[in-house]
């Protein structure tokens, strides 16, 4: 069952120097209980994507449009207030990067967790504190953490507090943007772990924002690719993993140390190009060592092969 669909969404930003393509011309469909992970270097628009489909925008925005569906009802054409009472945290809620910045240090963590219920759900404080530690207690916490301010936890235990935030509404989607960059090895494999477990018993439907290819492989479905502002190859994870077919995507997967088997590693030469100005063409030309001549002049539109690439070679 087809749970969120994305066409042609475009988000680009005013600034001094001129207009940033941040997102341009993404589609892809996702169905209830998968999860879709979206890699790619920094800068690449990842962010920015998870924050055209939640809707929380600068104010600096050039160009916002496209079609946003989630369970057959077209978000794009809702007003910001029916987006906000309707959308925002009933049915999208995220956790964002770097979960110290996402909690208030003055508020104890049991009413963060709570405020979500208090507002969307109209639930009272007393009942939706309660129900903010019988979540603490599903994700591994003690409910006497509800009484803790965010200063009093370590950082595994604040990202599991952000996490109930996310969760404690019982959202159709959640976005997960970086979840675990900021953490040490042992915590970030028991936040997967976590993560893992919420999408088995509660069928949840995950977008998984990550620029580690391998932390990706852990809970994707599906992968998609991005790159300068664009999603150029999206595959059943199995598929991505033993046969990318995008140039760039093959790259990645040859930076990539593997623990079973001996490979050299390889880099990408270049930098990501300045999405104010973007190339010609293929965006990932001028780093390309497969780029012909109709790289440099069109920009490749999306083929099918038994996944989606948007690149020549597959015309």
């Amino acid at each position: 069952m087809k749970l969120l669909s994305v066409s042609n969404l475009k988000l680009y930003y005013k600034t001094t120097k001129g207009v940033v393509k941040a997102v341009d011309d993404v589609s892809f469909d996702l169905n209830k209980g998968e999860t879709l992970a979206i890699v790619g270097e920094s800068g690449c628009g990842k962010s920015s994507l998870s924050r055209a489909i939640i809707r929380l925008l600068p104010r600096n925005v050039h160009t916002y449009e496209g079609k946003i569906m989630l369970n057959g009802t077209d978000l794009m054409s809702m007003d910001e207030e029916t987006f906000r009472k309707e959308v925002r945290w009933r049915k999208i809620s995220m956790v964002f990067q770097g979960a110290l910045n996402s909690l208030n240090p003055v508020l104890k963590v049991g009413y963060q967790i709570a405020e979500p219920l208090m507002i969307h759900m109209k639930v009272n404080e007393k009942e939706a504190i309660e129900r903010a530690k019988e979540l603490l207690v599903k994700l591994g916490l003690s409910e006497e953490f509800a009484e803790r301010y965010p200063f009093e936890l370590s950082g595994g235990m604040k990202q599991r507090a952000v996490i109930a935030i996310a969760l404690i509404t019982n959202p159709d989607l959640i976005i997960l943007d970086e979840p675990t960059s900021a953490l040490d090895v042992i915590t970030q494999a028991n936040i997967m772990n976590m993560l893992k477990k919420l999408k088995r018993s509660r069928e949840q439907t995950f977008i998984f924002i990550t620029h580690d290819i391998s932390v990706a492989s852990e809970l994707a479905d599906k992968v998609a690719t991005m790159y300068a502002g664009q999603i150029v190859e999206i595959a059943p994870a199995d598929t991505f993993y033993e046969e990318p077919l995008h140039p760039y995507t093959q790259k990645l997967m040859k930076s990539v140390p593997t623990l079973r088997r001996e490979k050299m590693l390889e880099s990408i030469p270049g930098a990501p190009p300045n999405l104010i100005n973007p190339p010609s063409g293929c965006r990932f030309h001028p780093r390309c060592d497969k780029a012909m001549d109709i790289c440099r002049k069109e920009d490749p539109p999306t083929f099918e092969r038994g996944h989606s690439v948007k690149c020549w070679l597959y015309r």
